[in-house]
Order: structure tokens, then C-alpha cells, then sequence
């Protein structure tokens, strides 16, 4: 009886074991299918990190664009392979032109897209948070979701919170919202590379206490040596000089006479659209909203070797001044002067990236200033000052777009590369400068028939085209009887 009842028990134990073992084999999970390792091809390891490298004919894209020192991104922009050609600091204005202003993305892009350094601007709030917003007020860049209109010294941050973002493109609003100033930071320290600066203008008349807490925020962040101030207001800068003993600081003066009745005539005019309207009223506050006849009263000219004295003797070595192009340029002495005092000079424009560009291609190298502040690509700035993206002709190309690439001109528009291919088989391209024109090709060169007519078995000719002389001779003057009257 205990023999069977032993019998018994152990049978239950192994029927026991037995549906346990079962159902933990039912309870394992489906293991998921393995996700596809993009192999990076052998002939573009070569590449930056974000090139592309998938894709139909990538190989020959890659090699066609590395001829001409270019590679493409895989955010499907163009960029420089290397800026070492550019004997120029180039500054992204308010971050990546295309994307949405005081936004992360736009602090990003620019990083990513090579540039030296990169502008933003900061204000205080009323309960003293530092913000990354250019405007006095929203309405234009950013905007409040009842579409009520704030000046951000009276917003506090969990009003400036609830801001949307605008397109730059479309000018619709994005599920977006500005920054912070300590995220822009962040921002930055995440993507800079090695050199790049951020050059953090300040837009707020505020005290040494506030401007320490800036300071510190930078520090901390970004490190001594990544960042760099800029300011329209010279007690600003002379508090920071005090806090950061070493840190550059840049000077800016009002734009030009000319360059703001040039603003506020197309403004008035409504010239291009909405957008353009909105993006560049706000420029206007750069000269405190003056009428332009009391502007010129106001206007002050610091290009002189007195004026730029000044400057030095109160912001100390590591300053420079920062000038509308059009000033730069009437007052071209003003690098050689500040350079002896050590003090650099960087140019920007009130009337367009294009209108800056068309002067600067005027100067030479030596003539060029420091830096400039453009809405801009490093590429279309290095390739229209240095030739930065000649065609080197060492890689011959196999594909049709291969071909098509090595066959553009020297100016070609790679900004818009993708709506260039879009002429890829009607032999045109987009230039730099003049817009849409036709890829020049050598000429054909034509045979003339000078082969004799044959004859036929029968003794009939065959038909052959004549060469037809196209050239003129002498004038031939026919003069006709008149006619006597009776």
C-alpha cells in the first residue's frame, strides 16, 4: 500500500513537472526578427559620420561629390568636405536659416552644417529666466496660442511655455515652443565639434548679478573658450569684461543709414511676401525703431582709429567691432586699425545674405573681414569667396547622376541640389548667380560633303545634299529705269 501510494505520488510529480515544462515553452517570447545593419560600403568610410550611405547608386554619388569636395548628408543637404579653403569665420545668424528660430533644431542644423560658430540672442523675462527669443515682443517668430501679443519683459517663463514656433517657410505654427537659454546651451555642447563657438549676443539692459548667472551657465556647459558675447550696448559688455576677464566681446554697431531707409522702403512696400515682411521688420529694433531722419541724427559711426581707441582702452584685447556690410565697406581701413589695436571685425547685413555676399565677392582676401554674420550655407559663402568646391577631375563617374554631377559648371547651386537633378536630362543646371542656365558642351564639329557624287550601274546619280555657301560677297546694285513724268 505505501509502495503504491509512493507509486502514486511520484507519477503526479512527473505529470506535474511534465505541464510545468509545457507551459513554460508556450510562455516564451517570439523572438523578434533581427534589424537590418546598415553596412557602410568599403569606398565611404572615408566619409563624416552623417553622410549617406544607402541608396541606389550611393558609391558613385559620394566619390562624384568628394571630387568636388562635397558630400551628401543624410538629411539630404549638400556640405563641404572640408573648410579649410574658407579664410573666413562663418556665423549661422540666429542658427540655421531654414529651421524654426530659437529652437533647438536650429542651434543644431547649423552645427552640423559646418559652421565656425554660431549667433543667438538672449533676454530676460520679468521673473529673471534668460530665454533664447530676439524679439522685444512676440508675433512674429513666436506666438501665443490665443494670438495675444506679449513683450517678453513682462512674460514669465510659464507663459513664454506656452509659445508656438513659426515656419520659416510656410510661416504656420509648429507643436513646437522657443527654449531656454540653458537648453540652447545644452543644445549646443551636445553637437559642437572641436572650435566651433557660440556667440551669444544680449538683448536685455540688465545687471552684473544677472550677467554672472549668464556667465556661470555658459561655463558650466559649454566651457571657457566655446562661447563669445556680442551686444549693441557697450555698458553691457564693459560689466561682462569685468566677470570673464578673457572671453571675446563684440561691439555692434547700428546699421547703416542707407541699409535702413533700403529696409523700410521694401518693408513699405511689401516687397516678396508675409514672411519676408515679418522676418525682417524685426531687424528694425537692431536701430531702436527710429524714422530714419532721426536716425541719422542718432547714427554713430565708430570706424575710426579714435573710435575703435575708444573701444579697446574700455572692453580691453579679445573685442572687435561688428558692422553693417555697407559701413565695412566705405570704411575699409577699419580692419587694418583694429588689427593693431588686436581687435577683430566682423560685418553683417540689414538688407539680405545676397546683398552681403555681392559686397564681400568685391573684396580680396586680405580685404575681407574677420567673420561674417550670414543667413547663409557655408558652402554657397566658401564656393562664391574661395572656389572652395572646384572639381578636382580624378574620379570618373558611372551612373547617370554620376555623370551629371561631374558635368556642372564651376557655379553650380548645390544648396538645391535636389531640384537641380530635376533637370538632369535636359542638360541645365541652377547657378550660384544667374539662376537656371544651360550646361555648356564642347561644339560639334561638322564635316562638309566634299565626297563626289557617285554613279550607278545605269549611269542615274545618287542624291546627295549640297553644301550651301551661307557666306556673303560683294553687294550687287540693281538700278531700275524711272519712269518720266509727262
Amino acid at each position: 500500500m505505501t509502495s503504491l501510494t509512493f507509486s502514486l505520488k511520484l507519477c503526479g510529480i512527473i505529470i506535474a513537472f511534465l505541464l510545468f515544462s509545457l507551459t513554460g515553452c508556450k510562455s516564451l517570447p517570439t523572438p523578434s526578427p533581427a534589424k537590418p545593419v546598415n553596412v557602410i560600403p568599403l569606398e565611404l568610410t572615408h566619409l563624416p559620420t552623417d553622410a549617406a550611405t544607402q541608396g541606389l547608386n550611393i558609391i558613385d554619388t559620394q566619390l562624384s561629390l568628394g571630387d568636388r569636395n562635397l558630400y551628401l548628408a543624410n538629411n539630404g543637404n549638400i556640405k563641404m568636405l572640408s573648410t579649410a579653403q574658407c579664410q573666413l569665420e562663418i556665423s549661422a545668424h540666429r542658427g540655421d536659416f531654414r529651421q524654426p528660430e530659437s529652437s533647438a533644431n536650429a542651434i543644431a542644423s547649423a552645427l552640423n552644417d559646418n559652421f565656425n560658430s554660431v549667433e543667438i540672442d538672449v533676454m530676460l523675462l520679468k521673473d529673471g529666466t534668460w530665454v533664447n527669443h530676439h524679439d522685444s515682443q512676440t508675433g512674429r517668430a513666436t506666438v501665443y496660442y490665443t494670438g495675444e501679443r506679449f513683450k517678453l519683459n513682462r512674460m514669465n517663463f510659464q507663459v513664454f511655455s506656452n509659445l508656438k514656433l513659426r515656419d520659416k517657410q510656410t510661416n504656420n505654427l509648429l507643436d513646437q515652443r522657443p527654449i531656454a537659454a540653458v537648453e540652447a546651451f545644452k543644445t549646443f555642447a551636445a553637437y559642437r565639434h572641436n572650435n566651433q563657438q557660440l556667440n551669444v549676443e544680449i538683448k536685455s539692459d540688465t545687471n552684473g548679478q544677472k550677467l554672472v548667472e549668464l556667465d556661470n551657465m555658459l561655463r558650466k556647459y559649454i566651457g571657457l573658450g566655446g562661447f563669445y558675447y556680442s551686444a549693441a550696448d557697450q555698458e553691457i559688455l564693459y560689466k561682462l569684461r569685468g566677470i570673464n576677464p578673457s572671453v571675446y566681446l563684440g561691439f555692434i554697431q547700428g546699421g547703416h543709414p542707407t541699409s535702413i531707409e533700403k529696409l523700410t522702403a521694401d518693408l513699405r512696400n511689401g516687397v516678396k511676401n508675409d514672411a519676408y515682411y515679418l522676418d525682417n521688420q524685426s531687424k528694425l529694433e537692431l536701430v531702436g525703431r527710429y524714422g530714419t531722419k532721426r536716425y541719422r541724427s542718432r547714427y554713430k559711426d565708430y570706424t575710426a582709429k579714435s573710435s575703435l581707441t575708444a573701444i579697446h582702452k574700455k572692453l580691453g584685447d579679445n573685442s572687435g567691432l561688428h558692422l553693417d556690410i555697407r559701413s565695412f565697406m566705405q570704411h575699409q581701413n577699419v580692419k587694418h586699425d583694429a588689427h593693431q589695436l588686436g581687435m577683430k571685425v566682423y560685418t553683417y547685413s540689414l538688407n539680405g545674405s545676397e546683398y552681403h555676399q555681392s559686397q564681400l565677392i568685391k573684396l580680396t582676401t586680405v580685404q575681407l573681414p574677420d567673420g561674417a554674420i550670414v543667413d547663409a550655407t557655408p558652402y554657397k559663402i566658401c564656393q562664391r569667396l574661395f572656389n572652395a568646391a572646384v572639381p578636382a577631375k580624378r574620379y570618373e563617374p558611372s551612373s547617370h547622376l554620376g555623370r551629371y554631377i561631374a558635368s556642372l559648371p564651376q557655379d553650380a547651386d548645390f544648396d538645391r541640389f535636389n531640384e537641380m537633378r530635376g533637370y538632369q536630362t535636359e542638360g541645365y543646371y541652377l547657378s550660384l548667380d544667374s539662376g537656371l542656365a544651360p550646361i555648356s558642351r564642347p561644339p560639334v564639329k561638322v564635316v562638309p560633303n566634299n565626297i563626289p557624287t557617285p554613279l550607278l550601274e545605269h549611269g542615274f546619280p545618287t542624291i546627295t545634299d549640297e553644301k550651301i555657301d551661307n557666306d556673303t560677297g560683294e553687294t550687287i546694285i540693281l538700278r531700275l529705269p524711272q519712269r518720266q513724268a509727262k
